[in-house]
């Protein structure tokens, strides 16, 4: 039999190891589902205009609160906070003209993601809202001609 202080350890090291999984398995640690990001531009998609898309990977907690609401904010600030929050966020631009279909390439590190946004330079209010597809594994961008869509596939 163990000595006291060696069981006690083990004990301690076998607790801790079980708390840490079953925060895993009940889904306590958080990190983002995404693994493909696939865009559909429909014909005549942002007024017929090509938009410019960034996804945002969000790897520290504390970035969340500092990234803008709409997709003209983010342009707008996008090399400062970049700059500011170089190990904080990976981003992956996209130019897409309508009538295309395009797939993300995603950052190395995608799977320590613990959010990911989208922004879009849309001509209408209807598609500036930030775009959070964090809970997507596979995600399809839609891009109309009024706003932008998330669906799983």
């Amino acid at each position: 039999m163990l000595p006291s202080r060696s069981r006690l350890a083990c004990i301690a090291v076998l607790s801790g190891s079980c708390l840490l999984s079953a925060c895993s398995w009940l889904g306590w640690s958080k990190s983002a589902a995404v693994s493909q990001i696939k865009v559909v531009a429909e014909v005549g998609a942002n007024q017929n205009a090509a938009t410019q898309l960034d996804i945002v990977f969000v790897y520290d907690s504390n970035v969340v609160a500092l990234l803008p609401g709409t997709g003209p904010d983010w342009f707008q600030k996008k090399d400062a906070l970049v700059a500011g929050l170089a190990n904080g966020i990976d981003v992956v631009s996209l130019q897409v003209p309508p009538a295309t279909l395009a797939t993300a390439s995603l950052p190395k590190r995608h799977g320590k993601a613990i959010d990911v946004y989208v922004y879009a330079n849309y001509l209408t209010a209807a598609g500036q809202p930030k775009g959070n597809i964090t809970p997507y594994k596979n995600v399809t961008i839609w891009l109309t001609p009024t706003t932008v869509l998330y669906k799983s596939q």
